[in-house]
Parts: structure tokens; sequence; C-alpha cells
């Protein structure tokens, strides 16, 4: 695992500290819902560009394929 520095003012570090244990995790844990919420984002991005240009599958298909899915478990 890499380590980083992040510089922040003495007054966010102080309230840091007051609130939590470990800042280190909750600034981890910060990172990794950010990057969640980049993912989900572009992944939303992305499904509406296949709406627009109706590059989808059609609801037959769509349904079939929800079908095939439960069918296997």
């Amino acid at each position: 695992m890499t380590n980083i520095s992040i510089s922040m003012p003495d007054d966010l570090l102080t309230y840091l500290d007051q609130k939590v244990d470990n800042r280190s995790a909750l600034i981890e844990s910060l990172l990794q819902q950010w990057r969640q919420q980049q993912e989900d984002k572009a992944l939303r991005s992305a499904c509406r560009l296949v709406d627009e240009l109706d590059l989808g599958w059609d609801e037959e298909w769509q349904n079939r394929a929800i079908m095939d899915w439960e069918v296997s478990g």
C-alpha cells in the first residue's frame, strides 16, 4: 500500500481528531465512496447514451435475458 500526505488546516485536523479515532481510515473511506460515486456517474452517463442512441436491448430481449438469468439460479 502506498502512503500519501494530505495537508489541511489545523482546525479541520483538530475537528477530525475529536470526531473519529482513526482519521486515516476516515479519509480512505471517503475516497472509496467518492470513487464509487464517480464510477456510478460514468455508468449512468453510458446508459443514458445507449438509451439515446437506441443501442440497447428491446423489451423482448430484455425479458428473455431476465428469464434466463432467473432460471439459471
